[in-house]
């Protein structure tokens, strides 16, 4: 009996073994990894619409500021009028306040559709390379970096993404491929 017990425990360890081992005529699978957020960070065309965005945004300040010195103007001049003109002047004021809330609520939601605009744009032309050069070089599954918790550094892509994104960028072939 006990010969049997050491018999089947040697027969399935065996077993494991080859069941764990690739057949020879099975292919490799390739697998890689992407750090999307340092890609995103790293890639000049997204370094391009963050300044493209900050020029709109001060040049959009430097309108408020307009706007709120404008309104403190009004407000110095309402403390030298009479009764009836300051009342007057009340109304103006709380018109330009209106004004300048309704352009800042309009302001904060261009930007916010602008950004999310170009992070879209942006995510799906990385998406595109990123399943381009997978193809190209046979893999199989390419995975985010957030999503994996441990990796050889021989299977993360993310420095010949990066790559190719700003080379076509350079070229002014951000768009395409």
């Amino acid at each position: 009996m006990r010969i049997l017990h050491v018999f089947l425990c040697i027969l399935m360890a065996g077993s494991a073994a080859f069941a764990a081992e690739p057949s020879a005529s099975a292919p490799a699978s390739r697998t890689g990894i992407v750090d999307v957020d340092r890609v995103f960070k790293e890639y000049k065309a997204t370094q391009a619409k963050e300044q493209e965005l900050e020029k709109f945004s001060a040049a959009k300040k430097e309108e408020r500021e307009k706007k709120v010195s404008e309104i403190r103007g009004l407000r110095d001049e309402m403390l030298l009028l009479n009764e009836e003109n300051r009342a007057k002047q009340r109304q103006t004021l709380e018109e330009k306040l209106r004004d300048l809330a309704s352009f800042d609520a309009q302001i904060k939601a261009t930007l916010q559709d602008q950004r999310e605009s170009a992070v879209g744009s942006l995510l799906t032309r990385i998406e595109k390379v990123v399943n381009s050069f997978a193809k190209e070089r046979g893999y199989e599954l390419v995975l985010s970096s957030r999503a994996v918790l441990y990796g050889t550094d021989g299977i993360d892509l993310t420095d010949e993404v990066v790559s190719i994104l700003n080379q076509e960028y350079a070229k002014g072939e951000g768009g395409k491929r």
